[in-house]
């Protein structure tokens, strides 16, 4: 190994080091109350080190977000399979969050946290942004499924595709988020996360249906 590869490897190890101490951080304290100087003491490092590798305590949780979202495209393209409708998979693909939610909360929650805030606000390079959102990810998984369910006739074709699957996305993440910003209240009415998710695939399942399958049972 060169030296310049040798490098490229010691700043890998230790930008996913500093991304471990902030999930350490964040997790324990929540992300408010953390600071950068909290960071860099469970990573070992100084301040100034720190800031060579993330700029702002934004661009530390928009990394750890991006973790999290690896871990929900596993469990999505594990529900993916050619003998399912689109429509169907949709419904599993929502499902999947489910798991993701059960399995992984503390991604979940970082997950839910960045959807909710407003990004232009926060401390991220626009570079990071767009490269993220041009990589194959929960919103792209979507788009592929509504069209795949529109060429198998399980969805309705007259909504343009990427209209649907983007309002099907902040139709699910505004669930997700009333519920993590009220679950009191949720909880007052005995109202679970995963009967909130499924009672809206129901409803969502039975919107997105052409208009001569409505009224066709769920199983």
């Amino acid at each position: 190994m060169g030296i310049i590869e040798r490098k490229e490897r010691e700043r890998e190890l230790r930008y996913q080091a500093i991304i471990d101490a902030a999930e350490t951080v964040f997790f324990k304290k929540g992300y408010e109350t953390s600071t950068m100087e909290d960071v860099a003491h469970e990573a070992e490092l100084s301040k100034g080190t720190l800031y060579l590798y993330f700029t702002s305590k934004d661009e530390l949780h928009f990394a750890i977000m991006e973790r999290g979202m690896r871990l929900l495209m596993e469990l999505m393209e594990k529900r993916l399979t050619t003998k399912r409708s689109g429509l169907e998979t949709l419904r599993e693909l929502g499902l999947a969050l489910v798991d993701f939610s059960n399995l992984h909360p503390h991604y979940f929650n970082a997950l839910i946290f960045f959807q909710g805030r407003d990004v232009e606000q926060q401390k991220l390079q626009e570079a990071k942004v767009k490269d993220f959102l041009a990589n194959r990810n929960s919103l792209t998984l979507l788009n592929e499924t509504v069209k795949r369910g529109i060429a198998d006739g399980s969805v309705r074709s007259d909504v343009p595709f990427v209209e649907l699957s983007t309002t099907l996305w902040a139709q699910m993440m505004g669930v997700l988020v009333m519920y993590s910003a009220k679950q009191m209240v949720f909880d007052l009415h005995k109202v679970s996360r995963k009967q909130l998710v499924n009672n809206h695939l129901i409803l969502i399942t039975d919107a997105l249906k052409p208009i001569h399958m409505e009224g066709v049972k769920h199983e």
